[in-house]
């Protein structure tokens, strides 16, 4: 059966996916989170190598902080010997640069690579696992539990949802770890008798109109998963796909869920009214009113043709007492796309107004009195 997907306001936009196969999935805009399309994204399911996802970005942060960086060379844990394929044969005790270990895991998902990589960061994969753990509670990844660094196991569990927060913080910080994410094929120990192939099983990284990049995975129990981010003008999405039945239709699904969002979502810019909460009346100040604005732009995203749609509420102080100093809040604003509210920002003092002292009341009386002179 067909399935439909809709934005969640409460006005019912939807939009037909192409294709006919049930997975749990999610569409976001990666900037905002927003849910732009789903199904089931929140069922906990086994997500297999998608688990790199979470160990790619916290050795980003890792180069990004200065704590490590590409040309180091990493030894291999004893650990590895015990590791099933995907594998680029390290021996333990073989020192590599992580520089090659990342476009192992990258590009060919190399388990061996993927734990050297986090006991060198953390001394042992179980304290690399914590972090993961640690760094997926700060990301709001709540119903998600990393068991190892790399998903070697079916422990590790997580949502739809949760893996598309963390691919798209990866994606905001991804250019540190180099141009691997659309690599097709490529190599480690080049020309030596223990070259290592590594393949990109991602097949959207190399033909998807403004892809960044992603992960693809597969087990038994997982089945066939795969999240990825793409960027088209102002719009960045990321789409995942978990616990597909079949491995062509998982592709098929992320880029339909792709496609969709390009086409059927856009971010607007609307101006609100400035005579609806400026200016402010101010008590007792060298002026009688301050300039109010929104502390941010209006920004958000909708489905095209719909921003207009937007309606503006304002709650807003009668007046303040001076001082009153730049940036003091004097109300808020909420936007709203029918019953859904899409935006919200304060309405703060544009600028500084004084209180009107008896020294300041004299020094302007002098003032006006000089000018006239």
């Amino acid at each position: 059966m067909k399935k439909i997907f809709t934005f969640i306001i409460s006005i019912a936009f939807a939009f037909s996916l192409a294709v006919n196969v049930y997975a749990a999935h999610v569409l976001i805009e990666a900037e905002t989170g927003e849910i732009l399309l789903a199904d089931s994204e929140s069922d906990k399911l086994p997500i297999s190598s998608l688990a790199k996802i979470m160990t790619l970005l916290i050795l980003a942060e890792e180069l990004e902080a200065g704590n490590v960086r590409l040309s180091d060379l990493v030894p291999a844990p004893a650990e590895v010997m015990g590791l099933k394929a995907p594998v680029i044969w390290l021996n333990p005790g073989e020192a590599m640069p992580l520089g090659e270990l990342v476009k192992a895991v990258i590009i060919n998902s190399a388990n061996d690579a993927t734990l050297a990589i986090a006991v060198y960061i953390a001394n042992s994969a179980e304290e690399f696992t914590a972090r993961m753990n640690k760094r997926a509670i700060e990301l709001g990844m709540v119903d998600t539990h990393f068991a190892d660094p790399g998903g070697f196991n079916e422990n590790t569990i997580s949502t739809a949802r949760d893996v598309a927060l963390m691919t798209a913080e990866l994606f905001r910080k991804h250019e540190v770890l180099g141009e691997h994410f659309t690599t097709r094929l490529s190599a480690v120990r080049e020309n030596t008798e223990r070259e290592a192939q590594l393949v990109n099983t991602n097949k959207l990284a190399m033909s998807y109109e403004g892809i960044l990049g992603g992960k693809a995975g597969q087990s038994a129990l997982a089945g066939f998963c795969v999240a990825n981010c793409a960027v088209r003008g102002e719009l960045r999405l990321v789409a995942v796909v978990l616990g597909s039945k079949d491995e062509d239709e998982r592709f098929a699904l992320c880029e339909s869920l792709l496609d969709n969002g390009f086409a059927n979502f856009e971010f607007v810019t609307p101006e609100p009214d400035p005579a609806e909460f400026s200016p402010v009346e101010v008590l007792r100040g060298v002026e009688k009113q301050v300039v109010a604005a929104p502390a941010i732009p209006v920004r958000f995203i909708a489905p095209r043709g719909e921003g207009s749609r937007a309606k503006f509420e304002f709650n807003m102080v009668e007046n303040v007492t001076a001082p009153v100093e730049e940036g003091l809040v004097l109300g808020s604003l909420t936007v709203r796309l029918g019953e859904k509210i899409v935006f919200e920002t304060t309405i703060i003092a544009v600028h500084a107004v004084e209180e009107l002292t008896f020294k300041k009341s004299l020094e302007i009386l002098l003032k006006r009195f000089f000018n006239n002179y």
